[in-house]
This record gives C-alpha cells, structure tokens and sequence, in this order.
C-alpha cells in the first residue's frame, strides 16, 4: 500500500478522482409523472396527433404517444404566469400560447424539450384578447379582443401587421336596428373551404360572417342570447351556443336561425360554453358540449353531454372540465377521410378522460399517462426495483381483472412522434421496476415505473377488512336507473373524499421474491398479504398486541380502532390478506420493517415497537418506549401535557434572541462569508474523497447543537426498524437481529433465536433485547444499515439465495451505519467502537430528512465498468447529498427541491439506482437522477415533413452528442425547462432540421446575456479550464457563419461580404479587452489535437497544474483530458459583430465549429491562460 501512495503523485490522483467523480454522478431532473397541476389550456395537433396542456404556474407539456413527452416552462420576472389559450401549428412542431398578462409566445417542439423562440406583449385593458383563430394557410393568427377589434399577429415574423378588423366597420354593415354594443368578441372561425370569409362572434349575441379580402360583411346574425361559443358543422351551416343553455343552428344566405333546442330547458340552465357537432353516417348528427345543465338542480355538476341518433349520454365529471378535443382517425392512404370522431378526449381540472365514440356504450379508455396519482392524496410511497417476471405478470393480470369492464380495449389514439434509440428487447426484461403508493382512502397502487410514461397495474384496497360506511360505497350494486333524466354516467377516476381518515396507509413494503406485500395503516393496523391467481372467500381474525400491558397507569386518548370485519370476505385475484395485526394503542404506525425468509415483521409506533411472527400468525414480543412517568400517551397530541404554554412560549422566545446574536456575530466574523462563498462555488463540483479539500474547507464552523431535553414526549416514537444477520455477539459467528430507532435518540438491537426448518411451523420464534446504545446528541435516529465487509449494505431476504445480488462479505468486520437527523455515524461490529462521522447539522446547518444507499457504476477504459456504493441523503433544506462509505466523503451536493416545499421533502423516495422520486405537486411525481449514467427520461421527437419549419436542413449531429454529454451537469434548482439542462436545450434540433429563429431576432441585447454569459445560471460545470490550446481560423469561424442562419438572410453577395469585413475575432489572451460593438458572443470550439511528438504534453501540462480556485466568476474553464496521445480541449473564442449583424439565442448554441490540427513541432507553445471572455 505504502509503494503504491509514493508512486502516485497526489495531484494525479486528485485528477483522476474528479474525472471519476464526473462519470459516476451528476444531478439532474429527468420526467414528470402523474397529471398537471391546475391545467388551465388544452390543444390538439390534428396533423402530428399531440396534445398539448398549459397550466396555472406557466408549464407547456406536449404528449404524443406513450413515450412521447416534451416539456417547456414560461419564465418571467414576477413568478407564476398562466397559460389561459393555446394553439397549436398545424404540421410545424410549434405552439402558440397565449398567457395570463396578455403577452404570446411561439413556442418549438424540439428534442426532448419545448423552446420558446419568440414572445409578444399586448398593452392595454382593450387589447386584451378574447378569442383567437388559426388561418387555414397557417399564415396569420387571428386575435379578438375584448375592446373588438380583431389584429392578425404574422406567425413567421411573429409582428402584427396594420390591417385590423376594427369593431365600428363592422358594425357600419350591421341593420340599423341593432342598437347596441356588440361587446368583446367571444369567437372567430373560419368558414370551411372559404379561407378568406370568418365568422366573428361578439359577447352580446351577434355574429357577423366577415369577408377579409374586400373587406365587408357578408351577412349578420342576430340572437338574443350572449355568445358562448361557434362551430361550422359544414360550409354551409355553423351553430353557436348560447349562456341560457341553449344552442342554434343557422346557414350564411338565410337570415333567420334554422333550429333551436335547449337541452334541459325549460327551467333556467347554465351557459352552454363550447359545442361541436359532426354529421356522421352510422349515428347521424353526434352533438358534443359541456355545460347547459339546469341551475337549480344540477348547476353544481361538471358535465359534458354527448348526443347522437337514439343515444343520450351526460358524462358526470368530479372536478371541473377546462377543455375538450375529438381525435378523428388517421388518414390511412387510398382512403377516405372518417366522417365521425373516433375519440372525445376532455381535461378536468384534476384528471384526463378520454371516451371511445366508437364503442357502442361509449366507455372510458384506459390511460398510459397523465394518470392523477391523487385519485385519494398520496400518504406514503416505496420503489421496487427487479421485479422478477411471474409477479409482474400476476400483478398486471390482476389488474386487469379489476379494470376490464371499465374500459374500452381500443388502443391510445394520441399517438404523434417518435421515440428515438429503441432498448433492444432484453434492456427492457432487465428492468421492471415497481412504484407503490399509499393512499388516503386506505389504497395502495402499483405504478409501471420503469418507463417515462407512469402507468397503474393494480390497486389493492385494505378497507375492505374493516367495517364502516366506506363499505357501503364499496358493495353497492350499480345503479340501474334506466329513467333518471338528464341520463347522467359518472366518469373518472378522481374521488379525493375519504370516509374516514383511519384507513389511511402509513408504510407499505413489498418483498418482490416472497410476493409479500405489508400495508400499516393510521389506525396501528397491519395487514400482511400474498398474491393469488384464485379468488377466495375466507375470515380475517385480528390478532391484538398490547404494546403498553406494563404500564398500568396508562390511558389512550385517541382514535378508536378500526373494527375488523367478523364475517367471510370475498378477495378477488390479487394480494389477499393473510393476517391482520392491530395494535394496542392504535396510534399511526411510523415504522415498519418485514424479513421474508423469517417470516417475520415489525412494526413502530409512538409508543413502542411489536414484533410479529406472520408465518404462524403468532405474537413474538413488544417494547414500550415511553417514558416510565409518562402515561399520557404520546402520539394523540402533538403539545406535551406536562409542559405549560407559559414554559413553552418562554423558550421559544429565548431561542430566538439567542439566534438573532448569533447571527449577529457570525455577520461580522470573515470565516463566515467566506465559507458561504466557497459553498456557492463548489455546490456541484464535489469535494474529491482524496481530501484535497481547500484551507478554507478544512475546519467548518462548527454551529452548536442545542441539547434536546430528555422527556420530550414524542422522544419515545420508533422511527426505524431493520432486520439483518450480523455479528452482534462475537465474530465467530452471526446472530439474527432487530434493530430499533427511537425520536430521542435510542438504539435497541434485538437478537433473534429463529427455530431452523422444519420447526419453523411448530416452535415459537424468541426475541431478547441485546444492546442499547444512546447517542449523546440524542437526535432522532431516521435510519439503520449494516455494511458487509466489503462496504456494501447486506442484501434484503432472498436476494443472495435468488442470485439477483451476490452474496454478503463475512470474512471482513461489518459495521452499521446509524442515521439520526443531526449525523451519520459509522460503528465497528460487533465491539460498537465509532468508525468515523460526518455532522450535517454542525457543519452545514441542515437536518437529515430522508437516506437510502445507491450503486452508481461508470464504464471504465479499457472495457471494464467502475462501481461505488454511496449513502444518499435529502437535508430539511431540500438539497440531495451523495457520501462515499465508510469514508462518508461529499461527493455530490444539489439543491434538488425548494426549502419552502415541505410536501415535496416529506415525499420523496431514493430508488437503490440513485434516482428518486418526490411529490412536485399534490399531483404530479419529479423524477430525478444523482446517477450520470441511470437516467429515466423522454428520448423522442417530432417526424415532421420535410421543410416543416422553412429552413434548409443542416444535420449537426457531433454537436447534438457533445451538447448531451455536456448537458451532464447539474440543473440547479427549479430552473428546469422540461428535463435536460439549458445547455441542450438551447440547441435546437430537430430530426436533423436545425430549427432556428431565421435570425430574426428583436433586438433587444438582453437575450443575448444568458447564453453569452460563461458561467451559466444552472450551476453547470461544463465549462472548467485551465489553459486554451490549438488554431482556431477566421477562415474556419467564416465558414462556419456561412452556414449557419445569422447570415442566411443576406440579401447579396455584396451584403455578405461587407457583413464578414465588420467581423473581428479574437481568442482572449491575457489583457482582457471590452468590446464597445453592439453585440459579442462566446463560440464554443472543440479542437482536437493529434500529438506525434510526447514533450508537446510536457509542455502543456505546466500550464495546466496552475489551477486557481478563486478565480473571477465570468472566467471560462476547460477540462483536459488525454488519451492515448490524443489530447481534446476546449477553447473559447470571442467573436464581435458588426453593428447591423443580429443573432438569435438559438444561434448561439448551435455555433460550434470543430477544428483539428496535427502538430508535430515540439515548439508548438499553448496560448496564453485566458482570464475573461466575453463583454
């Protein structure tokens, strides 16, 4: 050991290590699972089959099939901005949304990632727009506003034009009886087969059929009612629909309405807010809209009716409808286009849904994505990995049992895009990996997380064990109200109402190689269950233990249990229950743990722990934790009844003034900036475990952790339990054991006497308490594992037996990692002498929320592949650390979720692949990855046709590769636009079409900054230098402008080379120069250098040691890294146009040249280090 340290220079290995480091993590945010926080637009590209959803916080997710997904985020200044309309281009791949403050944005559809390229603001409260129409050529955006006038907004240059349809010369066509303001205008359609004729609806009633090329109306319509919404059934007939509830049918050429109808009339009804109607030859006329029900009865119901020949259907909603669309079939070649819809997709404020108009009862179709995981909230959650094959396939048929009559077995009708890089079929085998999650109404459902598309398999229902009004609503039969009028059929899945809160789950845990699956719930219940592939009917008796029967005194004062059902229950195919524990007091259960080759499992409350022997049904042995003199029971009230409110008040107070003169000393201390500053720096890059750690890193200010008093009265709640076989006697052999952490800092380790084979069914399983260890700091103790000789965790049962992980390392000392919410402390076994620790709380000011343990591997040269088993932990602060064992050395540090997202905190779930899973909203699920090489996410594009975008193709496909191996980096924070770093998103590709902004670009400099800035915002650390090395041309930059688009709208050959004379370039040197030209951005070159001579390295390498840490912010910085004798740096370039020259972000990315020079001298000196970049 000692030959090796002197050999290896400690820098080499420093540099080898942070190489390392970069291949095995990096953070990222990857997809979202579940539905949309408070949707507020829907669209839908006929042409490329999407669907595209903008909500309330400025998110745009576009979907096509399963797969599919893109995602782009609205970004201003004041917060949150709402989407309120969207349309989409037909055939483009672009979007346009309109928001909240009345401003437009163009958005594109690009790889993995929506880009907005272009934005508009409207000034002024008559400009606001109201309704918005697509031109049949796709040249113009038609905009009406609520002042009335109607402006055209150009889509390729994205500015409005003079022409405007003005309100008084319209009305100047209008009979003269009609008096009145018109009002905004609601509605704008264009008749069909007519391009240059709209009709314009105005609020009050009128319509006005509208002929754009003369300009002059051509008809007027009159209805009495205010205007909701317009459809052209035909080119000859349109409808409208009305705010009483009604809707008419009228034809240009006759002047008086040809039909009426309100539906549920005739007593008052509510506005009947979109119609659409389609002539259809199996059903006739299929009339499809949503409102229109009667205000006294049914006004507070969200409804969408669908009506045809002999067929009346209101399908009833359990939250709002915000939109809905109709997907026709696609066009197949040689046929002709289908008359009728084949599916009605509606967007409720809380869920999708979507009917098969082509199923003769018009049933609901199952979805593969944007499922509301909030159907009930969410309580808990566990991800399965390695599911193996036979309870995969059990679980799917099970579920689908459950769902069959539900739903139609029609296949997904979204079905745009493309997903790229196909897994080849055994990749897919590989992985099947399981998300449950605990629900409120006493569910536990089981997601397909194995993909980006998060899909439900199965949902198991713990209720049914116990008696109460949920059951009522459980068994009731379906209702056969043949005669109920309006016909109503309740759709969805979104039913958040709980009947009561103590069904719901606490802890779920599923052991995929026993089919185990153990549900604990509010109520100090647990139910272990087994799959089955027959339904049963049988009895579930409840077994009681008593956790508190030695303390006398001791009274509950909270819920009551939950009563068990005393009669035979039927289970259909699925996980049936085999014994249901109820413990005594039934406080929610905080702990839980099963070890399946045991048969046994524990379970944790406020008061204590049970174990419980589940094979046998049988009782092991309980340990109360309470305090001796505390009989008031813990967990019924969160306040202590000992403790007076005067007491508690006073030492808040105190707390706080001693706080506030904390601060106020560390505010003038130097230490203590300077370690802030450090930490901004140095957040992603990770301190390397070699403990090149700089001066001001080495000693931490220590803050002081305040002593926790003794009898805190919920220090007695259990908070972790863990099974393993380790040595805990003697190292001459291992023992069965239960380990059990309490909220003050208690550690009991329990051994086990387990009777061997065949008495296992006949003897009673024996459970002593050993040890009992108590951390002086006295923090609650969140977790526990024991490393194998080899630093790994011991596997979970049958893993080792099953040969899904290798066998555990028992010829070295295992040690146990103890987990509490101030440290991490590693202790020898069996002597339990401390091995080492690392002090969040001291250190860093944070608590530890959540851990778990990951394996991160990176391939190695030549063919080998790298791996480490770290700790991961999530702080109270929302950051995600990633520590090496034992050595418990930062490798990774990310600000993952805000500090002020206590849900998403309390959420989130490490997968053992070092991802994790967190609750982004009450809805939807954030994946993210601290693994550089296991990333879950969207792979896919648009098959646009060709010249979809108007540009000519340039296929960059070596910058697509770099920009994603660059795009490594962290996206710091909540700064993700959809689920890779700005880096690659910037870089617009599409299927090989460069889609740019045709430099076109409004000349406002600021966008520029962003992307001209080197040290970009998202804390990536793609850009790391240390000295700048080969030839970069103007010859070679010349070239490369040529091509791309800032010059491709050069009118003459005269223009383009005046523009070229006005281009100075510069590779920044030492003296740093300020540009005083208009504009100047960063080109970013890869310049490979081909060495034939090895003193060349030499000579560069001095160079390179000159690291300097503290170096400014706005320097740009380059990783060297040499392989055999091909050495790839990267260099940055200052380019200044001239004044008349502008360029867009987009361009900007996309302007990579890569340059290669062969050198042979052995003179060839490096270029001077440069300090800036950039002006």
């Amino acid at each position: 050991m000692l030959k090796f340290i002197k050999g290896q220079q400690p820098t080499d290995r420093n540099c080898k290590r942070k190489k390392l480091q970069k291949d095995l993590f990096a953070f990222r945010k990857t997809v979202q699972h579940g539905f949309p926080n408070k949707p507020t637009a829907l669209a839908w590209d006929p042409s490329l089959r999407l669907m595209i959803i903008g909500t309330a916080s400025g998110a745009i997710k576009v979907f096509g099939r399963p797969g599919v997904e893109f995602y782009g985020q609205h970004t201003i200044e004041s917060g949150e901005n709402a989407v309120t309309k969207i349309v989409a281009l037909p055939n483009e791949g672009r979007v346009v949304s309109l928001c909240d403050d009345n401003s437009l944005h163009l958005w594109e559809i690009n790889e993995s990632s929506v880009v907005e390229t272009k934005s508009l603001s409207l000034e002024g409260k008559l400009k606001k727009i109201s309704a918005m129409c697509l031109e049949s050529s796709g040249e113009h955006l038609l905009l009406g506003t609520e002042g009335g006038n109607i402006y055209l907004l150009n889509l390729k240059t994205f500015v409005m034009p003079d022409n405007i349809i003005y309100q008084d010369v319209v009305m100047q066509n209008v009979p003269d009886d009609y008096k009145k303001n018109p009002g905004a205008v609601e509605a704008i359609a264009e008749q069909p087969g007519h391009p240059d004729n709209i009709l314009i609806g105005y609020n009050r009633g009128l319509m006005v059929l509208w002929n754009k090329a003369t300009p002059g109306a051509q008809q007027t319509f009159v209805s009495t009612q205010q205007l909701e919404s317009v459809h052209w059934v035909s080119e000859t007939r349109f409808v409208s629909s009305h705010n009483d509830g009604s809707y008419a049918f009228w034809s240009p050429g006759s002047d008086s309405m040809l039909e009426s109808s309100t539906p549920y009339g005739p007593f008052p009804c509510k506005a009947v807010t979109k119609i659409l109607v389609y002539p259809t030859a199996e059903l006739g006329e299929l009339v499809l809209f949503s409102g229109g029900m009667q205000r006294a009865s049914y006004g507070d119901r969200h409804t969408i009716t669908v009506m045809a020949k002999g067929k009346h259907v209101v399908f009833d909603f359990t939250s709002k409808v915000i939109d809905f669309f109709t997907v026709f079939p696609k066009q197949e070649d040689g046929k002709d286009a289908s008359d009728s819809p084949e599916a009605l997709i509606v967007l409720a404020e809380e869920e999708i849904v979507a009917i098969d108009l082509n199923n003769p009862e018009w049933k609901m179709m199952a979805l593969p994505y944007l499922v509301s995981l909030h159907a009930s909230a969410v309580t808990c959650s566990q991800h399965v990995p390695n599911v193996p094959e036979e309870l995969w396939e059990n679980i799917i048929a099970a579920g689908k049992a459950q769902t069959e009559h539900l739903y139609s077995d029609k296949p997904w009708p979204i079905d745009g895009g493309i997903i790229l890089c196909q897994k080849s079929e055994n990749d897919k085998l590989k992985s099947r990996e399981l998300l449950l999650t605990g629900h409120e109404d006493g569910t536990v459902r089981f997601w397909n997380a194995s993909d980006v598309a998060l899909t439900p398999l199965y949902k198991y229902n713990s209720s049914i064990l116990f008696t109460g009004e949920h059951l009522d609503v459980l068994e009731q039969p379906p209702e056969d109200d043949e005669d109920e009028w309006p016909p109503f059929r309740k759709v969805g899945t979104f039913d958040p109402y709980s009947d009561d809160p103590r069904l719901a789950v606490k802890k779920v845990l599923l052991c995929p190689l026993s089919s185990t699956l153990v549900v604990a719930g509010t109520a100090g219940h647990i139910i272990t269950t087994t799959i089955s592939s027959e339904p049963v009917n049988k009895e579930i008796k409840a077994i009681t233990m008593n956790i508190v029967n030695d303390r006398d005194g001791f009274v509950w004062k909270g819920h009551d249990r939950l009563p068990a059902r005393t009669t035979s229950i039927s289970f259909a195919v699925g996980f049936q229950p085999q014994s249901l524990l109820q413990l005594y007091p039934p406080a929610a259960v905080t702990a839980l743990a099963m070890h399946s080759e045991w048969g046994l499992l524990a379970a944790g409350t406020a008061h204590g722990l049970a174990v419980f022997d589940y094979t046998r049904a049988k009782a092991v042995n309980v340990k109360c934790t309470l305090n001796p003199n505390d009989l008031s029971g813990a967990g019924d009230t969160p306040i202590s009844r000992r403790k007076s409110f005067k007491k508690s008040l006073r030492e808040s107070f105190r707390r706080l003034r001693k706080g506030r003169s904390q601060r106020r000393t560390n505010a003038t201390s130097p230490t203590r900036n300077t370690t802030s500053e450090k930490k901004k720096e140095t957040s992603s890059v990770a301190s390397s475990p070699s403990g090149d750690l700089s001066p001001v890193e080495l000693k931490p200010v220590e803050r002081q952790v305040e002593a926790r008093p003794v009898d805190d009265a919920l220090g007695s709640m259990v908070r972790c339990l863990y099974f393993a076989r380790s040595y805990i006697i003697s190292m001459q052999n291992t023992t069965p054991t239960l380990w059990a952490g309490t909220n003050n800092g208690t550690v009991y380790v329990f051994t086990l006497a387990i009777p061997a084979g065949v008495r296992r069914t006949e003897e009673d399983v024996n459970c002593t308490l050993g040890k009992e260890i108590q951390l002086k700091h006295r923090a609650p103790v969140i977790a526990i594992t024991i490393l194998d000789g080899s630093s790994v965790p011991l596997p979970e049962p049958f893993e080792a037996e099953k040969g899904v992980s290798p066998g555990p390392d028992m010829a070295s000392p295992h040690r146990v990692v103890i987990a509490s919410e101030e440290q991490f402390k590693i202790f020898n076994l069996p002597s339990l002498k401390p091995y080492c620790k690392y002090k969040l709380t001291a250190n860093e000011g944070s608590r530890v929320r959540k851990t778990g343990f990951a394996k991160f591997t990176c391939p190695i040269e030549p063919a080998g592949t790298h791996e480490e088993t770290c700790l991961l932990c999530l702080s109270n602060l929302g950051d995600c650390l990633v520590l090496s064992v034992p050595e418990l050395r930062r490798q990774l540090n990310a600000a993952v979720i805000k500090k002020e997202d206590i849900n998403g905190i309390s959420s989130l779930t490490f997968t053992k692949a070092g991802e994790a899973l967190y609750l982004y909203s009450s809805s939807e699920l954030q994946r993210i990855s601290l693994s550089a090489s296991k990333v879950t996410k969207a792979h896919c594009a648009l098959n646009l046709p060709p010249n979809a975008r108007s540009f000519p193709e340039t296929n960059n496909e070596e910058t697509q590769e770099q920009g994603v191996v660059e795009g490594t980096a962290e996206t710091e924070g909540d700064t993700t636009q959809g689920s890779q770093p700005d880096a690659v998103q910037r870089m617009i590709m599409e299927n090989g079409v460069v889609g740019s902004t045709g430099g076109e670009e409004s000349p406002k400099e600021s966008s520029l900054q962003p992307a001209a800035s080197t040290n970009d915002v998202n804390g990536e650390d793609d850009r790391q230098d240390l000295s700048s090395i080969g030839d970069i041309t103007i010859d070679s930059v010349k070239d490369h402008l040529l091509n791309s688009s800032l010059f491709r709208n050069a009118t003459s050959s005269e223009e383009l080379h005046s523009r070229l004379a006005g281009l100075k370039m510069e590779v920044t040197s030492r003296t740093s120069e300020i540009s005083t030209q208009n504009q100047s951005l960063v080109v970013k070159t890869t310049t490979v250098v081909s060495q034939t001579t090895n003193n060349t390295t030499a000579n560069g390498e001095i160079e390179t040691s000159q690291t300097n840490e503290t170096q400014q912010m706005n320097s740009t910085t380059v990783e060297r890294e040499i392989r055999s004798g091909t050495e790839t740096t990267t260099t940055h370039a200052t380019i200044t146009l001239p004044p008349n020259v502008e360029i867009s972000a987009a361009d900007l990315a996309n302007l990579e040249i890569t340059t290669t020079t062969v050198t042979t001298e052995k003179s060839k000196a490096p270029l001077a280090r440069p300090e800036e970049v950039g002006s």
